[in-house]
């Protein structure tokens, strides 16, 4: 089973770079950033509204609703932030700077959110290996964006 989620993981990699050419298209297409993270919510949504109905998954009450954490509704702020960055940047940087800079963001933030435990997730220690890797994965981003 661990191998198929790695293989899952790996493949959901693999299609990133396509979405943030993809993601970047479209803003160019319809000549606003703003537009095209607009419609790569609605086409989202949509997607995911067909997901639901195909999968019967019903939707929460409003107390189910009530009781999520205020903080965990933000996710969606930062996947605007994230998508109208995406398509703001992957015409400016080109597809490979773009995804090697946000996957050295993240690598990093992941770090710090695990050296914390933050947002309820399990506290990872930051270790000199943790930091090595990390190290490594920026050394990546600047070759990739400045080499």
């Amino acid at each position: 089973m661990a191998i198929l989620l790695g293989l899952a993981a790996f493949v959901t990699g693999l299609l990133v770079p396509v979405q943030l050419a993809l993601n970047g298209q479209l803003g160019q297409a319809l000549k606003s950033a703003y537009l095209g993270a607009f419609f790569v919510f609605v086409t989202g949504v949509m997607a995911m509204g067909l997901v639901l109905v195909v999968s019967r998954t019903a939707l929460p009450g409003p107390a189910a609703l009530g009781a999520v954490p205020i903080p965990a509704w933000t996710g969606g702020i930062i996947a605007t932030a994230y998508i109208l960055s995406v398509v703001i940047l992957v015409p400016r940087l080109g597809v490979g700077s773009t995804a090697i800079l946000i996957i050295a963001g993240q690598i990093t933030g992941a770090l710090l959110l695990d050296a914390l435990g933050a947002f309820g997730t399990t506290q990872v220690a930051l270790t000199p290996t943790r930091m090595a890797g990390a190290a490594a994965v920026l050394a990546g981003a600047a070759a990739v964006r400045f080499g």
